[in-house]
Parts: structure tokens; C-alpha cells; sequence
């Protein structure tokens, strides 16, 4: 059992060919039994014909043949599942994502290819199982509006505030490490209330805002509410330990991929790049580690500590990715873009 994937070379080296590539994806999608992904049935047999292909199996019930990327965003893939995961390697290592440009120079594809495995490994990045726990003590919320022509274009002017037609994204950010982002419509209580419900487990929760009203009511029926005003020059209280700086770190991270990877996120696949960000956020642990230590005058040793979050073993991230990938497929449309079935 692979343990750890430190580079692309170590993939390569530790799957020599697609065989131990395509028993990696077996050993997780089908850790409980081979299963079919038609009829559900753990009844099926390999065929091993001359004109089968290798990993190509039959359900005995259905009948229907399938293999292990069968129903999965890798549905009817005619690539190497060695580049697969080396796909998912780059994705899950990038701190701000990469640009299918560059993931097509890795992996020695066409950028067209590179694009669509990018959106394959963001599908199954799609918590729409629930897979993660609900937000829960501490829970900070804030908005922000992301998109909208690149700076860098002469003439590109994006107006700032409400009125600049950008997307609205709704983040929530619990203190333990966990996040949540959506797009939203606006800003207005009956339009948010609704998806932060879908995030906590209860209402016994303390909420950290802003000093936008939208929060008021939202925040009356949780079971404490703390504001900060930016107007007011009010970015933290000490005395509640109010403040948004973690929903605020999440929002810069999209900030960060928008302008040194992406540089221009429509509104179609926002949603899906916001998922692979906050996929990134919440696949992390925290590691304490010393950054100074000194010797007093007496001798005794005294140390500072503090808190990293790293990124969790990036095998550990393909084992989720993989094990929610059933049920979740992508296509080719007509028209060369992308449609869901």
C-alpha cells in the first residue's frame, strides 16, 4: 500500500505501469468489494478475452460491463491513469491551483485535455454527498465580490463595492480549520440564512460578522453574535474575540489564485474553482512547531511555539477524492465545453 507521493518522478517510480495504477484506483473505489456502478451489485467477473481490454469487468446481474473509472469523472478515459494522478498531484500540492496551460506541459498533453482533467478532479472535489462535518463553535462569515477583467488589460476598470456586477461569494469559516464558500445571488438575509443553515449543525454556534446588516437577523438566531465595524476602524475586539480574519484568509486565497494562476474566473465555473480552493483549506492539520528558543540567564530553557496548518499526505487527499468519485461524472458537450449527465 502506497503511503506518501513526494513527486511525479515518485509516481512513475512507484507505479511502473497503468496495471499498479489501475489496481491504486481499485484498492480505494472498490476498498469494500468490487461493485458494479450500474446496478449497484457485487456480483461481476472479469473478462479477460483477447479483445477485452485489461481492467474490464462484467456485472452477472445486470450484465452490463464497467470498469473502475465507469460513472466517475474519469468516465471513458483513453489516458494513462498514471497522468491521472499525476493531475491530482498537482492540483492537491499547488498552493493557488495551476493554470491548464501549465498542467499540459507537466503531464505532455494538449491544453484542451489538461483543462477538462482540471474540472474531472474539481467534480469530485463537489461535497454535495456531505461529506465534510458541519461548521460548528466559532463560526465566521463574510462576502466578498471576486472577478471582473484582469488589471492588466489597458482600459480594464473594475468598480469596487456592490455595484461593480461582480459575483458574490458567501464564505463561512469555523476556527478548528474547516470552510465553506458558494456563490450567492446578493447579500440579503433570505438569500444567505438559507446556506449557512445547510453548513452548521445547529444553531448553537457563536457568529462573527461584519458590520453588514444582512448579518443582524442571521445572527439573532444563533446563540451568540459578535460584530466588528471596518467602517469604524474595528478589524478585532479583544474583550469578545470578535473578528473575520479567518473567513477573510479564505476569501484571500481566491483573491491569490484569481491574480497568479487564473486571472480571470467567469461566473459558469467560479463555483467549481471555489471548490478546489476551499478543498485545499480543509484538507489540512495543524502542527505545532518551536520558532525560537533561547537560554535564560539562570539556564533554563524557554521556548515559543506556534500553531502551521499543513497540507494532510497528499495520498491521504486522493484516497477522498477517489472514494466520493462514483456517481459524480462530467462530459464533453457539443460544443467542446463541459455538461454533467
Amino acid at each position: 500500500m502506497i503511503s506518501e507521493l513526494d513527486s511525479i518522478p515518485d509516481i512513475w517510480r512507484r507505479m511502473p505501469s497503468e496495471m499498479h495504477a489501475r489496481r491504486f484506483f481499485e484498492g480505494i473505489i472498490w476498498a469494500g468489494g468490487r461493485q458494479c456502478p450500474h446496478c449497484k451489485s457485487g456480483n461481476s467477473g472479469a473478462l479477460r478475452g483477447k479483445s477485452c481490454r485489461p481492467g474490464l469487468y462484467q456485472c452477472r446481474d445486470c450484465r452490463l460491463q464497467f470498469t473502475v473509472t465507469t460513472h466517475t469523472p474519469m468516465h471513458g478515459t483513453k489516458l494513462d491513469l498514471r497522468l491521472w494522478i499525476c493531475a491530482m498531484f498537482l492540483v492537491l500540492t499547488s498552493s493557488k491551483g495551476i493554470s491548464s496551460v501549465v498542467m499540459a506541459r507537466f503531464l505532455g498533453v494538449n491544453q484542451k485535455t489538461a483543462w477538462k482533467m482540471g474540472h474531472a478532479i474539481r467534480e469530485m472535489m463537489d461535497d454535495r454527498n456531505q461529506g465534510l462535518l458541519p461548521l460548528d463553535d466559532i463560526v465566521e462569515v463574510d462576502e466578498a465580490y471576486i472577478g471582473g477583467a484582469p488589471k492588466s488589460l489597458s482600459g480594464a476598470y473594475n468598480p469596487p463595492g456592490k455595484g461593480c456586477g461582480k459575483p458574490m461569494v458567501f464564505v463561512a469559516a469555523s476556527r478548528d480549520g474547516q470552510a465553506r464558500a458558494k456563490v450567492a445571488s446578493d447579500d440579503q438575509r433570505a438569500t444567505l440564512e438559507p446556506v449557512l443553515s445547510g453548513w452548521i449543525a445547529s444553531d448553537d454556534i457563536t457568529l462573527m460578522t461584519d458590520g453588514s446588516t444582512s448579518y443582524l437577523g442571521i445572527g439573532a438566531t444563533m446563540e451568540e453574535h459578535h460584530r466588528v465595524i471596518h467602517s469604524q476602524h474595528e478589524y478585532a475586539n479583544p474583550e469578545t474575540g470578535a473578528h473575520v480574519n479567518t473567513a477573510e484568509a479564505v476569501i484571500a486565497q481566491v483573491q491569490r489564485a484569481l491574480v497568479g494562476v487564473y486571472h480571470n474566473l467567469g461566473r459558469k465555473h467560479l463555483q467549481r474553482y471555489l471548490d478546489e480552493i476551499v478543498w485545499r483549506w480543509n484538507h489540512r492539520e495543524p502542527v505545532r512547531e518551536v520558532f525560537k528558543q533561547w537560554t535564560t540567564k539562570s539556564g533554563a530553557l524557554r521556548k515559543k511555539t506556534t500553531v502551521i496548518w499543513r497540507p494532510i499526505p497528499v495520498v491521504d487527499q486522493v484516497r477522498v477524492l477517489l472514494q466520493g468519485a462514483v456517481g459524480k461524472q462530467i462530459r464533453r458537450s457539443k460544443e467542446y465545453g463541459l455538461c454533467w449527465p
